[in-house]
């Protein structure tokens, strides 16, 4: 098959044509059996008139987009606009002890800049090297937000999914709701079990310290009583669904960030940092929290309302999460890293050697792993144990509530304002046991050498 284009003159066959764009063609992915570019003749762009015509009618537009640009210039910017063009094309740099910093890194590329090429090149130059100290703080910003936003967002769909597969299994089986309620009990159970063991694999291993015993057992409590809360107040029972979903969510993370864990050199969590964080992440929950209510029903919530499954809705959802998440860890990394919360050894301090000085400045980045055993249990016993209970005690906890306002006379906004502000309420308190609970000992003892005589 052949197609002319006119007054194109351009010709595309199926065929397998022998050219010399054939192995440029395969790098870029294009199989020449499917389209060869035999035949491209310039003079089929038309006359130069019609060239030089249709050239400039695509250059006005963006003469109109970059003057549009420099008009938004403050006063500052259009001064320094107007001395870099200056230098360009006439070579004069104004001597005003104002002048943009650009200027001192191009005095240091003097060699060269005797034409306008050599100028513009200088220039370019001089713009990049003032955008270098730029460089590590956009590759840590990058490394989170690529690393956790796509973690984060397909387990969330997961957990969606699931969510709604098992409230639709249970609707159609008709499951009593004390089934239902003591299943919901079982699979708050596990948290604190898995919990359990990673207090005492920290215990063996000379891990343990008091603010890790304190956060477990805060863990623990907050699981138990919100639990009994629910059973109490019915609750239970409708919980079952999100529960199990949750489940596969914390065991998705796990999986995915055993592999490809995201590291920092930020040093350990505080209680300024974490307490810094704490508000900021609560204040974020709340916030995504009041902007999904717009959204439409997702997971177990569009099972119980008798609705199709859909993953476009469960992909806003989490990109929503996504994007909490990314928020909180790049918080809390730059918290730690910030010497006012977080002050570091000084640099006459006994304990400062070359690597810790040449890892003050902050480095985040997505590492690529076959993780060990003990990694693999850190992983699935101690982190996701905690996290488990965390989201069981949240859940649990924002469904008693649910269930007290619903034997009020408050109006479903109002009670949709209070459950949000619940939530984000224990989202900030349980966050300290989250994070003090997975810290590890790591102060160390030092024998010094006894003093010995020479002879």
């Amino acid at each position: 098959m052949k197609i002319e284009g006119g007054s194109n003159n351009f010709a595309v066959s199926q065929q397998d044509e022998v050219s010399p764009h054939t192995s440029a063609r395969q790098s870029l992915g294009v199989d020449s059996k499917t389209l060869s570019v035999v035949e491209f003749k310039v003079d089929g762009l038309g006359t130069p008139r019609q060239v030089t015509a249709g050239l400039e009618h695509l250059n006005r537009p963006m003469e109109q987009l970059l003057l549009g640009l420099s008009n938004s210039l403050g006063e500052k910017d259009r001064n320094t606009k107007y001395e870099i063009d200056r230098y360009i094309e006439m070579g004069e740099i104004s001597p005003s002890p104002e002048r943009h910093e650009i200027f001192d890194v191009i005095d240091q590329r003097a060699e060269g800049t005797e034409s306008v090429e050599g100028r513009l090149k200088a220039v370019l130059e001089a713009g990049m090297q003032l955008l270098d100290p730029a460089k590590g703080p956009g590759l840590n910003a990058l490394n989170v937000a690529a690393h956790t936003g796509l973690v984060i967002a397909l387990a969330t769909v997961l957990r969606q999914y699931v969510g709604f597969l098992v409230e639709h299994a249970l609707r159609e089986d008709d499951a009593p709701e004390a089934s239902r309620a003591w299943a919901a009990v079982s699979l708050a159970m596990v948290g604190p079990a898995l919990t359990l063991m990673g207090a005492l694999r920290r215990e063996f291993a000379g891990e343990a310290s008091w603010k890790s015993r304190v956060g477990c057992l805060c863990m623990a409590s907050a699981v138990m009583g919100s639990m009994i809360g629910a059973v109490v107040t019915g609750a239970a029972s409708k919980l079952f669904p999100s529960m199990v979903g949750g489940v596969v969510y914390i065991g998705a993370r796990a999986v995915a960030q055993s592999f490809f864990p995201l590291k920092d050199n930020a040093g350990p969590a505080n209680a300024a940092a974490t307490g810094v964080t704490a508000a900021a992440y609560g204040a974020v929950q709340f916030a995504l929290a009041e902007l999904g209510k717009t959204l439409p029903l997702s997971g177990a919530a569009r099972a119980e309302g008798e609705l199709g499954h859909d993953f476009g809705v469960d992909a806003l959802h989490a990109g929503l999460n996504a994007l909490g998440m990314v928020v909180d860890v790049a918080i809390l990394v730059l918290c730690k890293s910030w010497h006012v919360l977080s002050p570091q050894p000084g640099l006459d301090s006994v304990f400062s050697d070359p690597e810790t000085l040449r890892q003050m400045a902050l480095e985040v980045r997505v590492a690529a792993q076959l993780p060990t055993r003990t990694q693999l249990a850190d992983a699935f016993v101690n982190v996701a144990g905690l996290r488990l209970s965390f989201g069981h005690a949240v859940s649990l906890t924002v469904g008693v509530a649910a269930s007290l306002l619903s034997e009020s006379e408050i109006g479903d906004d109002t009670q949709g304002h209070l459950l949000n502000g619940c939530f984000a309420v224990m989202m900030m308190l349980l966050y300290f046991p989250l994070i003090f609970a997975n810290l590890k000992r790591t102060d160390n003892t030092y024998a010094l050498p006894q003093e010995t005589t020479t002879p």
